[in-house]
């Protein structure tokens, strides 16, 4: 499964949010997911995102959160990729 790495702390809203939109395009089930990394917890990003069927985990490490989003069915693949 291929991660997606997408850096947005050095961006100011809504650049972010629309650059995670924009890259959720590239997500396919059952072969990738995207790895957002912020400085804050993107809220509106998540409730964006409902109606798309994504689901995601936030971890925060030191001062970033980092944010994986992917569809349902790779759920467990992720969880066990990114060690939660």
């Amino acid at each position: 499964m291929r991660e997606i790495v997408l850096d947005t702390r050095e961006f100011e809203p809504p650049a972010p949010m629309q650059m995670v939109l924009s890259e959720l395009q590239t997500v396919l089930p059952g072969e990738s997911f995207l790895h957002q990394i912020h400085r804050l917890e993107p809220q509106m990003v998540f409730n964006r995102i409902k109606p798309m069927g994504i689901e995601y985990i936030v971890k925060k490490r030191d001062s970033d959160y980092h944010i994986y989003y992917f569809y349902p069915e790779d759920k467990a693949k992720v969880v066990e990729l990114i060690d939660v």
